[in-house]
């Protein structure tokens, strides 16, 4: 009888864990899709500043040219 009462009481248990352990994971995978997303913009970002940069030193590159073309 023990036994019995032993083995109900195992799969009260489990019954009570599982949708805990469901919302846990629910919660880890959009904190890692939010994480994820995060970096996708913090990448995007980085590459419209590089682009930016690139920009800005073909600018300077055009400026010096010019000038030692109308020097010359």
């Amino acid at each position: 009888m023990s036994d019995a009462k032993t083995f109900k009481l195992h799969d009260l248990t489990m019954l009570t864990i599982h949708p805990v352990v469901s919302m846990v994971r629910k919660w880890w995978w959009s904190r890692a899709e939010a994480h994820y997303l995060i970096c996708a913009d913090v990448e995007q970002s980085r590459a419209r500043e590089a682009q930016q940069n690139a920009a800005y030193y073909q600018k300077q590159a055009a400026l010096a040219r010019s000038q030692r073309i109308g020097n010359a």
